[in-house]
């Protein structure tokens, strides 16, 4: 009778080595967790560690305060010219309309957030006003409250005198 062939009790040599491969895979790994951790240096004794002491103890940089206050900014602004009103609108005169397309005439100065009943008339092309009181500024404009008589019918109101681009509405009639 003849019996299977027995398999060799003994390991060989790759099988010897695959445990050392593992536990020295599982060794390097642990270091390299401790080591990115900071463990090392922990372990070492270095627990108190400030960032004056990695700037050679000077001490470090800190912002200026802030004001308490906010500054001010005086702007100067320019002295009239001391010259005579000749080619200056002022009340009393008439003045024309010298652009190229209707101006509103307005219940009150300014043009800005105002409703659509603040336009009183429209002033056509080359037709002149009287000034009656002015200037007065709003919305960064100079208004001039004129008397406005299309077809004999008298409507005061106030008219700017310029537009805020800058272009010239008013002038003094000729």
């Amino acid at each position: 009778m003849s019996y299977p062939p027995v398999p060799d009790q003994t390991k060989s040599s790759r099988e010897r080595r695959l445990p050392l491969f593992w536990q020295g895979f599982v060794a390097g790994f642990l270091l390299l967790v401790l080591g990115s951790c900071g463990a090392v240096v922990a372990l070492s004794g270095v627990n108190d560690l400030t960032l004056a002491d990695l700037q050679n103890s000077n001490p470090a940089w800190t912002p200026p305060p802030m004001p308490t206050q906010p500054a001010f900014v005086e702007i100067a602004t320019p002295e009239p010219e001391a010259s005579t009103n000749e080619g200056r609108l002022q009340a009393g005169a008439t003045a024309t309309n010298v652009t190229n397309s209707l101006v509103n005439i307005r219940r009150t100065p300014g043009y800005l957030g105002k409703p659509q009943g603040d336009i009183l008339a429209q002033m056509k092309p080359g037709e002149s006003v009287t000034l009656l009181d002015g200037p007065e500024v709003a919305d960064s404009l100079t208004w001039w409250f004129v008397r406005y008589q299309p077809n004999g019918q008298a409507i005061e109101g106030w008219v700017a005198e310029s537009t805020a681009s800058g272009v010239q509405i008013l002038a003094p009639a000729p």
